[in-house]
C-alpha cells in the first residue's frame, strides 16, 4: 500500500486522502492509516491541511550555473560574470597544464594527473561479443587527506 500511495503522489501535485482512496479503491481508513506512516518516515509531506504530496530528494549534483553562483557567495565576487571568467581561466589553466603533462597538485586537497589506460579486452553490452579497447590516456583525480577528512 504504501508503494502505491507513494507511485500515485509522484504522479500528482497535491492529493487528499479521499482522492487517494478512490484511485487505488480502497477505503479512506485504509488510507489515512498508511499516510500517517509514511509522515513519520518523512517520505510525504502536507503542505495544506488534508492535502499530501511526496518529499522531493535533494540533487545530489549541481550544475555549472548552479555552481558559479555558489562560487560568487564564497569567493566574495562582485558579479556571476566575474566569477565564471576566474573559474574558466582555472579550468582552462590546470587543462593546459595536464594537456602539456604535468601534473597539477594541490597540497591538501588533491591532484591531477594524465595516466595511459593500456589496451584491454572488454565486452559489447548488446551483444554480448568480446572486443579490443584501446589504449588512451585518462585525467585521473587523488583527493588529498583534508578533502578526504571532509568527505568522512
Amino acid at each position: 500500500m504504501k508503494e502505491k500511495i507513494l507511485k500515485l503522489l509522484t504522479k500528482s501535485i497535491l492529493l487528499k486522502t479521499s482522492e487517494i482512496a478512490e484511485k487505488l479503491k480502497v477505503e479512506v481508513k485504509e488510507v489515512t492509516k498508511v499516510i500517517k506512516v509514511l509522515k513519520k518516515e518523512e517520505k510525504i509531506i502536507s503542505p495544506k491541511k488534508g492535502l499530501y504530496a511526496i518529499v522531493k530528494e535533494e540533487k545530489k549534483s549541481i550544475n555549472k550555473k548552479e555552481f558559479i553562483a555558489l562560487y560568487k557567495e564564497k569567493g566574495g565576487f562582485k558579479t556571476k560574470t566575474e566569477s565564471e571568467s576566474n573559474l574558466d581561466a582555472f579550468m582552462e589553466l590546470v587543462g593546459e597544464l595536464l594537456e602539456s603533462g604535468k601534473e597539477v597538485n594541490f597540497t591538501g586537497w588533491g591532484k591531477f594527473q594524465v595516466v595511459e589506460r593500456s589496451e584491454r579486452n572488454g565486452r559489447n553490452p548488446q551483444t554480448g561479443e568480446s572486443i579490443k579497447i584501446k589504449a588512451k590516456k585518462v585525467v585521473k583525480f587523488k583527493p588529498g587527506k583534508k578533502l578526504e577528512n571532509k568527505i568522512k
